[in-house]
């Protein structure tokens, strides 16, 4: 009897099992690892039935035959351009998913902040890392948020003692350095003390290579009256490179988490979060904007978790897409029956420049509390016909009435980013767009 053919996510599969096998086996990490690594068999690689990828073109990523690099030695000259201003002296580098320290820059935080290797800080935090890991690992429902788990190497650890103001923003900057397609799995988790505030720039510089995978998994845990705000720039120029970047975040009683996300697409970015607000209180904003161009995909997954009365939230996401390109919105806003008095709101907003651009959106609410208060949509239109004629009889011409159209659309989201640097960045790519058209 003839074997059936392997399909190409078996052989993915088999290709995954091998880089397991052949990671490191740091003793700190070690159970750690292999609890992630069941859990991600157990959740298994998604297909398009599963309904969290089912707008994902998955068989472009298991088609790809990819290797493990190792953070290899390179200059800070290679990707100083890449380095905002603001973030000189408060830094965290990542050479092809391996935390660098001798790279990164702590000059402006303040002395208590700590910035390690996950492996150093298994010694000095053991067991609050075990424990916020282990938790983490038995909400996590995506399997390459697991896989991160069990196959990184080099994670980081941020650590914000209490009543700790950190004014400098802190960039995370993701340097990719391969000459072949490459896995990578850059982690950084972060706990911000009670009464501590912190800014996050989420970042990524290619110097070589192309075809990479890179999945990367930001862990929060934001401690009672404390603040973060998240920008993430996936602003990748090559368009075969994939992206997964997950962001999870606990929140406690009277905490903020604000998150901003631009990007310009690629072959895929998937951007996944999963915010729980665990305490009274707390208050959770997400805004993001993809401004996507030839045949360059995103797409966003998002599950607001109300698990505490008296908490807030709410997701602004808006989407300008051209010529071939393809994006996707997936929400839940989840309301437990302890979360009494909730009030959440979920936007998902697209203009499609393009007869031939697709967007998908499907919001959802899942209540099991009665006293709520919260709403969903989502959006389809193109450039108002009747908009355009009036702004050319007032002067303007058929190209600045269509630029200007555009950008009034992704002001608002564009607006929201409290960093002067990044508002010109995305201006910038956004104007890129327009001259697309």
């Amino acid at each position: 009897m003839m074997a059936e053919p392997r399909s190409e996510q078996d052989t993915f599969q088999e290709m995954l099992a091998r880089l397991y096998e052949e990671a490191e086996k740091e003793p700190a990490l070690l159970k750690i690892r292999a609890k992630a690594w069941d859990h991600f068999l157990e959740l298994g690689l998604p297909s398009r039935k599963s309904e969290a990828y089912r707008y994902t073109r998955l068989r472009n990523l298991y088609s790809r035959s990819l290797m493990p690099v190792k953070g290899q030695e390179i200059a800070r000259e290679a990707f100083e351009t890449a380095i905002y201003p603001e973030c000189r002296g408060s830094l965290v580098v990542f050479v092809n998913g391996v935390f660098r320290p001798h790279l990164s820059q702590l000059e402006n935080l303040p002395k208590k902040v700590v910035l390690s290797l996950l492996t150093e800080a298994t010694r000095t935090f053991g067991a609050f890392i075990q424990n916020q890991w282990a938790r983490s690992l038995k909400e996590e429902t995506d399997p390459f948020a697991a896989l991160n788990a069990a196959l990184h190497s080099g994670g980081a650890f941020l650590y914000v003692p209490p009543k700790t103001i950190v004014e400098s923003p802190v960039q995370i900057l993701n340097v990719t350095s391969a000459d072949e397609p490459a896995l990578l799995h850059p982690r950084l988790h972060c706990f911000v003390g009670s009464q501590s505030q912190i800014d996050l720039y989420n970042t990524h510089c290619s110097l070589s290579g192309s075809g990479h995978v890179l999945n990367q998994v930001i862990d929060l845990t934001i401690e009672e009256e404390a603040h973060v705000r998240c920008v993430q720039m996936a602003l990748v120029e090559q368009e075969d490179i994939w992206h997964l970047e997950a962001l999870r975040a606990h929140l406690k009683r009277n905490s903020t988490l604000k998150t901003f996300s631009v990007t310009l697409g690629s072959s895929t970015v998937r951007q996944d979060y999963h915010v729980m607000l665990t305490g009274e209180n707390c208050e959770a904003d997400l805004k993001g904007i993809w401004m996507l161009s030839q045949k360059r995909e995103a797409h966003t997954h998002v599950i607001m978790d109300h698990q505490a009365p008296f908490c807030r939230s709410s997701q602004l996401y808006k989407g300008v897409l051209n010529d071939f390109s393809h994006s996707s919105f997936e929400g839940k806003i989840l309301v437990r029956q302890a979360a009494q008095k909730t009030v959440a709101f979920q936007a998902n907003h697209n203009l499609l420049l393009s007869d031939r651009a697709m967007a998908d959106s499907k919001p959802n609410l899942e209540i099991f509390a009665d006293d709520v208060k919260a709403s969903h949509g989502a959006t389809f239109g193109q450039l108002d016909k009747e908009q355009l004629f009036y702004m050319k009889s007032r002067g303007f011409s058929s190209e600045a009435a269509k630029n200007l159209l555009v950008y009034g659309f992704c002001k608002e989201v564009i607006d929201a980013i409290p960093f002067p640097s990044l508002v010109k960045d995305s201006e910038k790519y956004l104007k890129r767009l327009n001259e697309s058209r």
